[in-house]
């Protein structure tokens, strides 16, 4: 089965989060976690987002994809106000 490549992008980091900065980003490639040598993501931001990581990673209906509806997530830490961006990264021909 292939998989759509996907990049997530922290947003928004504000409060007491220390774990994740904003414009740092990873990648799911593959349906394979793949983060930047030197970048962090915090396991209970990364835990709140996989359901929607793994809704945008299958192939869908045009309209029909999660990332047709919502593609910004928040980190459920109610101290700090963590925002994550999925998109489908474009492969270059």
């Amino acid at each position: 089965m292939a998989f759509k490549n996907l990049k997530i992008t922290c947003i928004n980091a504000e409060g007491k989060c220390s774990r994740t900065k904003v414009g740092s980003t990873f990648t799911v490639r593959n349906a394979k976690l793949e983060i930047p040598a030197g970048q962090t993501v915090c396991i209970f931001a990364l835990g709140s987002i996989l359901q929607p990581i793994t809704g945008a990673m299958v192939n869908n209906k045009d309209g029909e994809g999660i990332l047709d509806v919502l593609t910004q997530w928040q980190c459920p830490d109610p101290l700090a106000n963590v925002v994550f961006k999925i998109e489908e990264e474009k492969m270059e021909p």
